[in-house]
């Protein structure tokens, strides 16, 4: 009999000595923890002494197999919820330029989710609405955002521009836009302050952006006098201007 318990003993003692070993490393690890994060007296102890305990979750709620009744469903199967929500979603697409900037961040924020929307809806506003509704002030938060969808998308819209036009100066008219969008946007009120505000991250944004105005308006004044005349929103002296936007957005 003895032979037989001698088994469920031992490994009983190694079960024992397992646990023991795991709640020393635990503590261990809760006190250098505790050193590294300069916590005060009650904060220690109490990592040290919750160190080998496992944290518990609350039971999920059972699913319920209850089946629906016909009427929740449309015609092609989904749910009368969802089709609802879509046709909501599509519905609050901006179609006007906004009046106010509460009006500008709903729709920046609620109705524009992707990056690609971001520029839709900024081409919709224009340089004219910006300028009047970040007349008193652009927080730099915004700015940021503004400039990293600008950095994302206009090249990618310039080049679908010029293929659809075939090459009648699309990419230089959709990079003059952006100019003019960033002209609008120094117009602010303190938007000195705001652009030192902006950061170190935002300066490869701003980086990359002005190359690329900047080779544009490169190619513009490399042209003819006759073949650019269509062209001439990026007008004469542009790369003047986007050395002194470049300055007014803390670069030079």
């Amino acid at each position: 009999m003895e032979a037989d318990l001698r088994p469920a003993k031992v490994s009983k003692e190694l079960s024992g000595a397992a646990y023991e070993d795991f709640k020393r490393k635990a503590i261990d690890e809760a006190k250098k923890r505790a050193v590294a994060q300069r916590v005060d007296y009650d904060t220690f102890k109490n990592m040290v002494l919750t160190a080998h305990l496992k944290p518990t979750n609350a039971p999920s709620q059972p699913s319920s197999d209850k089946p629906m009744p016909c009427w929740r469903f449309g015609v092609d199967g989904k749910l009368l919820k969802e089709q609802v929500t879509a046709a909501h979603l599509h519905a609050c697409t901006p179609t006007e330029a906004p009046s106010t900037s509460d009006a500008f961040q709903k729709d920046w924020r609620r109705n524009c989710p992707a990056h690609d929307d971001k520029y839709r809806y900024l081409k919709l506003c224009g340089p004219e609405a910006l300028r009047s509704i970040f007349r008193v002030e652009v927080s730099a938060e915004t700015l940021r955002e503004l400039l990293v969808v600008l950095d994302a998308c206009w090249l990618g819209h310039a080049g679908a521009a010029e293929e659809a036009d075939a090459g009648a100066g699309a990419a230089l008219r959709e990079a003059a836009f952006v100019a003019e969008l960033l002209a609008a946007l120094s117009e602010a009120g303190r938007f000195s302050l705001t652009a030192r505000l902006l950061g170190s991250s935002s300066k490869p944004v701003l980086e990359r952006l002005f190359a690329g105005l900047e080779a544009a308006a490169s190619a513009l004044e490399g042209q003819a006098e006759g073949e650019a005349a269509e062209e001439r929103r990026l007008a004469p002296g542009a790369l003047e201007q986007l050395a002194a936007l470049r300055k007014a957005y803390g670069l030079a």
